[in-house]
């Protein structure tokens, strides 16, 4: 049986294992106010075009995380770096100390549990298979930059939902759900659903603030997964500092002493 194709995601949260409280939520752009006409699919794909953020080459930021999930609450801290189309790295800490390191490439993935000095890495298409993904690097990095991934055979149609302009489709393998507010047509949420394994993660955007290369981006994303044999996972991502197209460096090295895990 495959594992859900949110999965990949929670890797990068695998070294977190100690019990806390609080997740916070902010409202999206445009939350007070309701489209009331339909707009064409070509009229909504232009506003979300993606090619808004080409500018955008380099990201570093500081967040704090909230994950909600198997019995618990968990709060953490992270530091990332993601450079276009080549690396995601991040680490996140719990009370002040490392707890995990993840360094996603075009084609691997590599995760260091330092709670239990254990390492993995693997190939990222081997892990687009395990968890069913629909794209491994490209659907990352459209995440991070908040811009929609889309289905390449996937027919979209546009209507109006809880107040929301809305494209949507499926293709036989997933079904697709994009919103956007009805002030500025910014990104508010992505869902994907896998409906044969009953599969479903959602993406929220919110807290849009205007920066001076990166136009209007999101200081919040909240992700929201389902399936059977996992439950309910909920994580939260709140920006407090983000740099862009000011590259930094970043250090992935395993320790000789740790032991591979699958």
């Amino acid at each position: 049986m495959r594992k859900p194709f949110w999965g990949l995601f929670l890797l990068l949260f695998l070294g977190l294992s100690a019990k806390d409280s609080g997740c916070r939520s902010k409202s999206g752009a445009g939350a007070n106010q309701e489209a009331t006409e339909a707009r064409s699919v070509s009229y909504l794909k232009k506003k979300l075009d993606p090619s808004v953020r080409e500018g955008v080459q380099a990201m570093n930021a500081q967040a704090k995380l909230y994950i909600e999930g198997n019995g618990q609450t968990i709060n953490a801290t992270a530091n990332l770096v993601w450079i276009r189309d080549s690396v995601i790295w991040l680490n996140v800490k719990k009370f002040g100390l490392e707890a995990a390191r993840a360094l996603i490439t075009r084609d691997s993935v590599f995760l260091l549990n330092r709670l239990e000095k254990t390492y993995s890495a693997k190939g990222l298409e081997s892990l687009q298979r395990q968890y069913s993904l629909p794209a491994g690097f490209e659907l990352m990095q459209s995440l991070l930059l908040a811009t929609p991934w889309y289905f390449p055979d996937m027919t979209l149609q546009s209507d109006i939902k809880d107040g929301d302009h809305r494209l949507s489709g499926a293709n036989g393998s997933f079904a697709a759900d994009y919103r956007m507010d009805a002030a500025a047509y910014r990104l508010t949420k992505e869902i994907f659903i896998q409906p044969r394994n009953a599969q479903t993660v959602s993406v929220s955007f919110d807290d849009y603030k205007k920066d001076a290369k990166a136009g209007w981006f999101p200081y919040l994303r909240t992700m929201e997964a389902f399936s059977p044999e996992s439950g309910e996972m909920r994580i939260s991502i709140e920006i407090n500092e983000l740099e862009v197209n000011e590259p930094k460096t970043y250090r992935f090295e395993i320790p000789k002493h740790y032991e591979k895990v699958d």
